[in-house]
């Protein structure tokens, strides 16, 4: 690695002695542990039982004060008071524990919380409310999550030397993906394989506590491996309440002092831009992809566990590339990579159905009933109106000629069909039609030339449905996402002080919270305004944003001013 115009200096974590390698990968491990939790239980399988539940006892919204909650937004809700709880404490804990050996109880504190209230969501059924004790438990455990990932980041800068930080950030990313992955496929296999069966819900709700239980099991190896890091300024016979008081003068300290830590100013801000572009565009990807693209939950989840393996030997080749030129350098690829990424996925366009087997309704007719059979239909309640006319067609029934001899022109005109139609057979053969809101029809949107300019030269001709073409850029966003993440906590970690570790990555932790508000927001605002590849091109000006300011992150300058504070702190 070099920082700045420094020479790289060669260096790899085996030229570390055992006993350094042994702390490096336990430490590695937690990664590994409570990576399920990010991929079986937040991305997978805790947020659509929750949907579940509460649809089951509330139907599809429930009234609060005057408010109208649907499960998703009750989800949300969720969501932003457990990461607000560790936000708002964390600057203070960090601080804390940098005069104070806790980071280490800290992390067992976080990881007990976290992994227990995951394992007692399995109780959910036996409950007078079940989506309330889901909703409460899983408020609890992402607490646990939120709060262990800042303290287990603060560890990174005390396991090795600065040169190597790139590669032990990548090294914990890749154990992540692998051990989230390994699980998250099991999972899915159980599920799938149960599903619709009487066992099926004991069987979701079986995996949902084998997450805190793996999380707990594995970080066992993490927590009973990597020492305590040294406190260079340790205070002694502080109470709880002299702790606080401590905390907070200190903080109030570092804001007067921002001007010291320049780099780490501009380097937060870039991150706020950027990671607030990642994390939205990973939030309503999948949204995206069933709504916008109609691509089935079979690829959606396909495209995680590919995200996940991929995931990993994308994280240790971003920091080959760190080692070859430098974070910084290595950081600015990975975005440009992600620039690629979100104009990928706006181009992604299901093509336009042109074989029978293509559409959405198959109608064929049937000579010894004199009507047409409907072999295919959606499972919608979507009906279709037009000129006095309605239909709602369902798999298996029988319509007369007559009944349909003006479906395919209502296809066709209605604003509101969202579906295709084929014909076979009788008077009424070879008769097709496509809905306007159609996902392959383009054209009413202000970008819409885009995917339909990569649609007539790529996957149209090659035959790509919207299918493989997500499969693609899962693959894509598997190679650079992890290398995105390690390099930005390797970066952060290399102009911070070690001795204020808990402090700064408490920050870092903040602002990685905080990072996931104005994104969904920008998101909202541009589907109402325009449609949704609107949306999803708005948020590419985050990632830009935040590449562009990364230029003024003058690393060098960073790693003096940070090892001015280390001898400070320690003389």
């Amino acid at each position: 690695m070099r920082t700045g115009d420094q020479a790289p200096i060669i260096a790899s974590i085996g030229d570390l002695p055992a006993s350094r390698r042994r702390v490096i990968r336990a430490w590695c491990m937690y990664d590994w542990a409570n990576s399920a939790f990010a991929t079986s239980g937040v991305a997978a399988i805790f947020p659509v039982y929750f949907v579940f539940l509460f649809r089951e006892s509330l139907g599809d919204s429930a009234s609060l004060f005057g408010m109208t909650f649907t499960a998703s937004s009750t989800w949300s809700l969720g969501v932003a008071l457990s990461t607000a709880v560790v936000a708002l404490s964390s600057p203070v804990l960090g601080i804390i524990a940098d005069r104070v050996p806790i980071k280490k109880t800290l992390l067992w504190t976080y990881t007990i919380i976290g992994s227990l209230f995951t394992a007692l969501a399995f109780f959910s059924v036996y409950t007078a409310q079940p989506w309330a004790w889901m909703f409460g438990m899983f408020m609890l455990a992402n607490v646990g999550f939120a709060g262990s990932l800042v303290f287990y980041n603060a560890f990174l800068p005390h396991l090795a030397p600065r040169e190597l930080h790139d590669d032990v950030s990548s090294r914990g990313f890749a154990y992540g993906y692998i051990g989230g992955g390994l699980l998250l496929l099991i999972h899915l296999a159980l599920i799938q394989t149960t599903s619709g069966s009487d066992i099926a819900d004991l069987v979701t709700r079986c995996a949902i506590a084998s997450v805190g239980v793996w999380w707990f099991g594995w970080a066992l190896w993490t927590l009973r491996v990597v020492p305590e890091p040294p406190i260079e300024r340790r205070e002694r016979g502080l109470g709880a309440v002299s702790a606080v008081s401590m905390a907070f003068t200190e903080l109030g300290r570092t804001f007067r002092g921002l001007s010291r830590f320049r780099v780490v100013v501009i380097y937060l801000v870039s991150y706020l831009l950027f990671n607030d572009g990642l994390q939205t565009i990973l939030a309503i990807a999948g949204a995206f992809a069933a709504d916008t693209l109609r691509i089935s939950l079979l690829y959606i989840m396909a495209t995680i566990l590919i995200i996940q393996f991929v995931g990993a030997p994308g994280s240790m080749a971003f920091g080959w590339l760190a080692r070859r030129t430098s974070t910084k350098s290595a950081l600015v690829a990975s975005l440009g990579g992600w620039i690629v990424i979100v104009l990928f996925g706006v181009a992604v366009a299901p093509l336009v159905p042109a074989d029978h087997e293509d559409f959405d309704y198959q109608l064929s007719y049937a000579a010894d009933q004199d009507a047409y059979i409907i072999d295919r239909a959606p499972d919608s309640d979507d009906g279709l109106m037009w000129e006095g006319e309605s239909w709602l067609l369902r798999e298996g029934e029988a319509l007369k000629p007559r009944a349909l001899r003006d479906l395919p022109e209502a296809a066709r005109s209605s604003d509101d069909f969202a579906y295709s139609v084929s014909i076979q057979g009788g008077d009424m053969d070879g008769e097709t039609a496509i809905g306007q809101r159609h996902p392959s029809q383009l054209g009413a949107g202000p970008i819409d030339w885009w995917p339909s300019a990569v649609r007539s030269a790529m996957w149209a001709p090659f035959g790509i449905d919207a299918g493989i073409q997500w499969l693609i850029l899962g693959v894509l966003v598997g190679f650079v996402i992890g290398g995105s993440q390690a390099l930005a906590r390797s970066l952060f970690s290399q102009i911070t002080p070690d001795s204020r570790s808990g402090e700064f990555f408490s920050f870092f932790g903040f602002m990685t919270r905080a990072s996931s508000v104005f994104g969904p927001m920008l998101y909202v605002f541009a589907t109402a305004l325009f449609d949704t590849r609107v949306a999803v091109t708005s948020i590419l000006l985050l990632i830009v944003l935040g590449t562009i300011v990364l230029r003024w992150v003058n690393v060098a300058e960073g790693a003096r001013v940070a090892a001015e504070e280390e001898r400070r702190a320690t003389g």
